[in-house]
């Protein structure tokens, strides 16, 4: 046996304003048929290769502060995207008006920053870095 695929879904509050965020912050354009939002209050969203699930359901989640991930670990699970160029994407997410972390490079070689949905969902975003030689 060979899974073949993972598409993680997430509930949320209100899928308008959670397909509003994965629009204009992230580039997703909805895949599935347009009619789920109205109907099923569902949608599977999809940038680039990556796709997700979204599915409003009636819950107290929601964002009430940004949790940082490099502070603490009450985030009950991160999402990790690899873009193409995690310095642009950063840029854009701050242009947008949303407020990621600042961009570190990490002790495992992968320069990243995180930010959270509007229902608190940890995404983080990563991109291998060389260090440069100091002194060489």
């Amino acid at each position: 046996m060979r899974l073949n695929n993972l598409i993680p879904m997430l509930n949320v509050n209100d899928i308008n304003k959670s397909l509003s965020f994965y629009e204009d912050a992230l580039g997703f354009k909805i895949v599935s048929d347009p009619n789920a939002v109205e109907e099923w209050r569902w949608a599977t969203i999809r940038s680039g290769e990556t796709e997700l699930m979204l599915s409003e359901t009636e819950t107290d989640a929601g964002l009430e502060a940004p949790i940082d991930p490099q502070e603490s670990t009450e985030w009950p699970s991160i999402l990790y995207f690899y873009p193409d160029n995690v310095n642009h994407l950063h840029e854009h997410i701050k242009q947008c008006g949303h407020l990621p972390t600042p961009l570190i490079n990490t002790i495992y070689g992968m320069k990243e920053f995180s930010i959270q949905d509007p229902d608190g969902h940890m995404l983080s975003f990563g991109e291998g870095f060389v260090e440069s030689s100091k002194g060489t």
